[in-house]
């Protein structure tokens, strides 16, 4: 039984009805109210009765009637026991149909009415177990629903801080997020050398900076009282106002603004990589730029280095045959000399043509630095 006392009204006009009929309630767990008519137990429902042993023949307003009037008011879960001299059945109908529960016939004894006592006890208590029930589970489902409400906010900040490509663009997502906690906050998000500080009503104030530069000391995730301090390598968010007087939702809201931290913080490193990696794109495009250019003057050069070479020695050979007038040489030696130098010739173009080759293979990695930039 539950810890809770019964509330029950003996609704009769004859005295000593009542006296006899109360002598079933004398244990603490009732509560005994004794009414003289109808209209008086109409006049004290709002002390809503848990059982109530009601007279149907009465001046004024009869039992049927009023136990009419108590389930119009509300009452259905209250245990209604006619008492009545009538015990034909169109008197039980006429109960049957105001929305009693039992029935006894005058005279009371308490030997017959205990029993029936016992079986609205019996019946309120289980009212009272599903009563219970009910609240636990519509509880759960609150909770549940609650807990996948947030959850969900967690997803959807989640979903739309892959969609960002900028710190103030993470901070909006933060902030419609956050304002689903109804939590006043301030936080630092740090992109590289940058630190950017916000709040919920924008930027931060000299005081929130200041309060932030000292909180991103202290462990990943600190609680005081109604406020929390969550950091992470990139993010440090200052909250107040947790719910502590709902330690469910407190430890919700603990883990949901962790794991909301924890994404702004991998999203942040990747905006941060995502730069490095844009900056080095444009490095080797600015390199495969210049080695362009500076292949486009080697080559040039080497061309009029060329060129030079072979008049050189093609001036060479032909002063050398000039010369042979004047040596005395056989004509044996003389073919052999303009084959030498001849030869000499072709080698040092050959020499020069290697030059070439190697600024042919530096436009390939040109080439091939120049596809990367465009492919980042």
């Amino acid at each position: 039984m539950s810890g809770k006392a019964y509330k029950v009204f003996i609704v009769d006009d004859d005295s000593s009805s009542r006296l006899v009929a109360s002598f079933c309630f004398q244990r603490p767990e009732f509560e005994l109210v004794q009414l003289e008519s109808g209209e008086a137990c109409l006049a004290a429902l709002d002390q809503k009765p848990d059982i109530v042993l009601l007279d149907i023949e009465m001046p004024g307003l009869d039992g049927v009637a009023t136990c009419q009037a108590i389930r119009a008011a509300g009452l259905t879960s209250t245990q209604v026991i006619f008492v009545s001299v009538r015990n034909d059945l169109e008197t039980r109908l006429r109960a049957y149909d105001a929305g009693g529960n039992d029935y006894i016939v005058k005279p009371v004894l308490p030997d017959e009415l205990e029993p029936k006592v016992l079986v609205a006890m019996h019946v309120l208590e289980q009212q009272r177990s599903l009563e219970a029930q009910v609240e636990q589970a519509s509880s759960i489902a609150f909770s549940a629903m609650s807990a996948a409400a947030e959850l969900g906010t967690v997803l959807h900040f989640l979903q739309a801080s892959f969609a960002t490509h900028s710190v103030n663009g993470l901070n909006t997502a933060l902030a419609q997020a956050l304002e689903q906690y109804g939590v006043e906050y301030f936080l630092e998000l740090r992109s590289g050398q940058e630190s950017h500080c916000f709040s919920g009503q924008g930027e931060a104030t000299q005081l929130e900076r200041s309060i932030l530069e000292h909180v991103r000391l202290m462990d990943r995730i600190f609680q005081f009282h109604d406020r929390i301090v969550i950091n992470y390598p990139q993010v440090t968010l200052f909250v107040r106002g947790l719910p502590i007087g709902d330690e469910a939702r407190l430890g919700r809201m603990r883990d949901n603004l962790a794991l909301l931290i924890e994404g702004a913080d991998t999203r942040l490193k990747a905006l941060s990589d995502q730069l490095t990696l844009s900056r080095q794109a444009h490095g080797i495009g600015e390199a495969a730029m210049r080695l362009s250019e500076a292949l486009e003057v080697i080559e040039r050069e080497q061309d009029t280095v060329r060129l030079n070479a072979l008049c050189v020695m093609d001036s060479f050979i032909e002063e050398l045959e000039r010369s042979f007038v004047y040596l005395g040489l056989s004509e044996r030696q003389e073919a052999l000399l303009s084959e030498l130098a001849r030869k000499a010739a072709t080698q040092v173009g050959s020499v020069l043509s290697q030059g070439k080759h190697t600024t042919d293979h530096l436009h390939q990695v040109g080439q091939t630095l120049r596809h990367l930039h465009a492919g980042a």
